[in-house]
């Protein structure tokens, strides 16, 4: 996100602050603390996801159906050219919508690179 450490901390209070978010301890490292959407978290996020596959559905409702696969295929190349490793892929996918995306390209691209496609312990992961 490209925030300090500061930035950062005062982000999380203010998301915690307004019920979005909790944090938990770690079981085993005491030093550790996650972060874990809410219920109210969790319906924020899934109205600001509908609200953006609207927008979008809204913006390429001008195409056809040839001009919607041709921009696929596009976007499919531009993801796999710019990716550089795994870790850049969770910074790509940020905004996906992981249960629409059955054949993510930027999985194949990690497998086609023979790069470990296994999300970290707790990430949501891609489909």
């Amino acid at each position: 996100m490209g925030l300090s450490h500061a930035g950062t901390v005062r982000l999380v209070d203010r998301l915690v602050a307004d019920g979005l978010i909790e944090r938990r301890g770690h079981r085993t490292d005491g030093r550790t603390r996650s972060l874990f959407l809410t219920s109210n978290g969790k319906s924020v996020s899934k109205e600001v996801l509908r609200e953006r596959d609207q927008i979008i559905s809204d913006g390429l409702s001008v195409l056809t159906s040839e001009e919607i696969d041709t921009l696929a295929r596009i976007s499919e190349r531009v993801l796999q050219s710019r990716l550089k490793d795994r870790e850049h892929s969770f910074h790509v996918c940020r905004l996906c919508s992981y249960a629409d995306c059955k054949q993510c390209p930027v999985d194949a691209e990690l497998a086609r690179r023979a790069l470990d496609t296994a999300p970290p312990s707790g990430f949501p992961g891609r489909a």
